[in-house]
């Protein structure tokens, strides 16, 4: 007999056959109710049914760890003994080799009593038969689970090749939506096409249509005009005969008129002649109006030197809400009467009040100051730079200008200077000056003139040089010294400061507000929003005439000086103290360096002072100078005041030379 197989036997151990009967009197061989849902081991041996899915079947099959087999493996050896035995038992008691399944399974034989304790021959054919029925049930599961893994297998290669077939087709359908989308998208714009030829087609037939009307219009007219013709022929048919006679007259009046247009060709030759002649008249003329160009230049350059180099005006702001109510409600400034145009007065008198204007009537403490142009608080920004657009049109033609603005803290100097934003009434004079030079710019062209402008724009803080166009990070590990170029012009110029090509107003405009932003402002006793800087707006205009060949260069600085202020009445500390003490000293000096020009000393201290030292080429005698001496109207202003309109005196009494243009190299 075979080795039992390990995962279907029930059958317990060889030893187990000697136990004595049990108490409930079954017999210790036969397998109960009980035993067949359970092993020796505690486990019992489960065989599920094959489950369909999509990946195939699973299927489930445990078998326990039977402690009879594990007998059996013990005591291989009593195997073939006990085969013998059973062999021989059966032999002797002619009983069948197989019992049904059932009948075993219920452990209580079909028509025979239950087997005493002592038969153990009977037992042993049982448990034979109760073997040899397992052994075949487990033969038909073992070829059902065969057939179960043959069917798994089948199903997990049609799995693969179906995921396979899956991930193509998950491509190809992604492929195919963006195709389509594609598709889609061309469709649309070919519709879009389509419609708009649809559209044209429309006009064209519409035009066409209108077209046809007056054609046919015109069809009916000649219709009508070819009938009259017609008639015209009938009636020309019978003059011909009337001509036919009067050609032998009309001949001899051809020949006549032969020889009249001899004398018409010999009229046109004469005609030609005078043509050319008022060409060359008209390049003459041309060349003329060059020369006049020229000449209106150095008029209008002569003009301003005979003005002075250095020209002053003067500007009083009008009083805030503020200081009105602190005036008593009233917009009149006792302290400061206005002679002329170009004369005012400044002082305290006797308080005399008049009934009819409320003006303070003028004693002997008033002092009187004259310069080129005094513009009293109700001045417009416009008329303002009325007075200073010949200096910009004197940029253009190739010459150094600098405009600045002098005074105390809240005289107006920003305001002068670059006004509001986008307020096209209350610009100042950078954006104006901007603007009238790129409209002159544009009316040159006409006469052969192109320019290249580039701007940069400066502030000097506490004797430092920051550029206003570059980005803190940009400017973060860069330093800017003012140098001298190496050329025979001599020109001044600082390092590293970023020189922007412009083409428009609009792009200086961009600029301008990007520097306002990163410039170094503080409040103040004296002002909530005062310049701790000074600001220095350049630009370089470079320009050539195609036509005479003639070209120049020429540089407009726009400054904005830092207000001064007493240290008494601003009462300034810490990094407010440092930089009033910056500011003073770099306008003192700046005064100092106009003073020994107008002297004519042979040592001028432009190097004293960063302001000076950039400004040097533009205070010198190759330039044009304009100062602005900003005036607050406020009566407790009237020391600070006083000194300004000293300085501007001073000033305004220098002369340092006649400037020349510069020539583009």
């Amino acid at each position: 007999m075979s080795k039992l197989p390990t995962y279907s036997s029930r059958l317990q151990p060889p030893s187990a056959i000697k136990r004595p009967p049990s108490d409930n009197g079954m017999d210790e061989g036969a397998v109960s109710p009980e035993k067949k849902s359970r092993t020796a081991g505690g486990r019992a041996t489960q065989i599920s049914k094959p489950a369909a899915g999509r990946g195939g079947l699973k299927r489930s099959f445990s078998v326990a760890n039977v402690s009879a087999v594990g007998a059996q493996k013990d005591h291989s050896k009593n195997t073939l003994a006990s085969s013998k035995f059973r062999s021989s038992t059966l032999n002797l008691t002619g009983r069948p080799s197989s019992v049904s399944s059932s009948v075993l399974a219920n452990r209580v034989p079909t028509g025979k009593s239950k087997r005493p304790g002592w038969d153990l021959k009977g037992r042993l054919q049982d448990m034979e038969a109760l073997l040899k029925s397992r052994e075949v049930e487990q033969k038909e599961w073992m070829k059902k689970f065969e057939e179960y893994d043959t069917r798994i297998e089948t199903l997990e290669t049609e799995k693969t090749h179906l995921s396979h077939d899956l991930v193509q087709t998950t491509t190809s359908y992604e492929a195919n939506q963006e195709e389509i989308e594609n598709l889609r998208r061309n469709l649309r714009k070919e519709q879009d096409q389509r419609c708009s030829e649809k559209n044209n087609y429309e006009n064209t037939i519409q035009s066409l249509t209108f077209s046809k009307s007056n054609l046919e219009r015109q069809v009916n007219s000649l219709d009508a005009e070819i009938a009259a013709r017609q008639e015209e022929v009938a009636g020309l048919k019978f003059t011909v005969s009337e001509l036919s006679s009067t050609q032998a007259g009309m001949e001899a009046r051809l020949k006549s008129t032969e020889s009249l247009l001899v004398e018409r060709n010999q009229q046109i030759t004469e005609m030609m002649a005078q043509i050319e002649e008022q060409k060359r008249k008209i390049e003459e003329l041309n060349e003329k109006l060059q020369q006049g160009e020229m000449v209106r230049r150095k008029l209008h350059n002569t003009v301003l030197e005979l003005k002075g180099n250095i020209r002053v005006f003067c500007r009083v702001r009008p009083l805030l809400n503020e200081e009105i109510q602190n005036n008593a409600n009233s917009d009149v400034i006792h302290h400061i009467n206005f002679i002329d145009e170009h004369t005012l007065e400044v002082g305290k008198g006797d308080v005399n009040t008049s009934s009819m204007s409320g003006l303070k009537s003028r004693g002997n403490n008033f002092t009187e100051f004259a310069y080129d142009r005094v513009f009293q608080p109700t001045a417009t920004q416009a008329e303002v730079f009325e007075e200073i657009s010949q200096l910009a049109q004197s940029a253009l033609d190739g010459y150094n200008v600098c405009i600045f603005a002098y005074g105390q803290t809240g005289s107006g100097k920003t305001f002068t200077m670059e006004g509001v934003p986008n307020d096209e009434e209350l610009e100042g004079m950078i954006p104006r000056t901007v603007k009238h030079i790129f409209k002159n710019m544009e009316e040159l062209e006409s006469k052969g003139w192109t320019y290249k402008v580039e701007a940069s724009f400066l502030e000097i803080y506490n004797e430092t040089i920051r550029d206003l166009l570059a980005s803190p990070k940009e400017a973060k590990n860069l330093t800017y010294e003012i140098k001298f170029q190496d050329n025979k012009k001599n020109e001044i110029y600082v390092t590293n400061l970023k020189r922007i090509p412009v083409e428009n107003e609009g792009k200086v405009h961009t600029l301008l507000n990007m520097a306002q932003q990163q410039r170094a402002v503080a409040a103040t006793n004296m002002n909530e929003q005062s310049s701790r800087s000074h600001s220095v707006f350049q630009l370089r205009l470079s320009g050539e005439n195609s036509k005479t060949g003639d070209s120049c260069e020429g540089m407009l600085n726009l400054v904005d000086l830092a207000g001064s202020e007493r240290l008494k009445e601003s009462k300034s500390e810490g990094a407010r103290l440092v930089e009033t003490q910056n500011i003073n000293r770099s306008l003192a000096n700046l005064g100092n360096v106009i003073m020994a020009i107008g002297q004519k000393q042979s040592h001028i201290p432009y190097r004293n002072s960063k302001l000076t030292h950039l400004l040097q080429n533009s205070l010198g005698g190759n330039s044009k100078a304009l100062m602005f001496v900003n005036i607050s109207p406020v009566e407790a202003c009237l020391n600070e005041t006083q000194n300004s309109l000293r300085f501007a005196t001073r000033v305004n009494q220098c002369h340092i030379g006649v400037a020349s243009k510069q020539i583009k190299k």
